[in-house]
């Protein structure tokens, strides 16, 4: 009797741990992009991109948006989701006002204004051309807004569609010839 209580109760321990483990695995998985949106205007606007965003799964919370924010927080699970798929669902949201929204990320390259680095950082972006529309923001601070085209989806392709973090992160900060070796950050809000 003592021998199957305790190992009930061993059981029962191990399995809060995994729980927990698994709950912690999770979480750090998931990671918090401030994407930046046009056409947002009012509450009506938000309610259609958060039930937009909420119906992939892999998203976890939006937090900032509001009518006159221009901007979103999503917290996502970037190994099931991209964040062009995260755009495109923001992008796929019923306009309220009759304009789509877009969404797009900030970076900041603080070396973006010297010697050729701008002439490199737009060429390592022209080979995602049909996938992202790239803005210079502010020169000087090298700040650009990288807004995501309509997602084309690849029915082939198993996992995140279209461009993630990781492709736009590489692009820049990888050392040559992959990448450009330049350091940057993802703006946030």
């Amino acid at each position: 009797m003592k021998i199957t209580s305790l190992l009930t109760i061993s059981l029962s321990v191990l399995a809060t741990s995994l729980s927990a483990a698994d709950k912690k695995k999770a979480d750090t998985a998931a990671t918090t992009v401030t994407f930046y949106i046009s056409n947002v205007q009012c509450s009506s606007c938000v309610d259609a991109i958060s039930g937009s965003l909420l119906k992939l799964k892999a998203v976890k919370e939006i937090e900032g948006l509001t009518g006159t924010s221009g901007y979103a927080n999503v917290t996502f699970d970037p190994t099931a989701v991209s964040y062009h798929e995260v755009a495109n669902a923001i992008y796929k949201s019923e306009p309220v006002h009759g304009e789509a929204y877009v969404a797009g990320v900030k970076m900041r390259i603080p070396d973006y204004a010297k010697g050729d680095n701008a002439a490199k950082i737009e060429a390592a972006f022209a080979k995602l051309k049909d996938k992202v529309e790239v803005k210079v923001v502010n020169k000087k601070e090298g700040e650009l807004l990288v807004s995501f085209l309509q997602l084309k989806t690849d029915r082939t392709k198993t996992g995140p569609q279209g461009v993630t973090g990781l492709e736009l992160a590489a692009a820049i900060q990888d050392p040559a010839p992959k990448g450009l070796g330049l350091k940057f950050t993802w703006a946030s809000e």
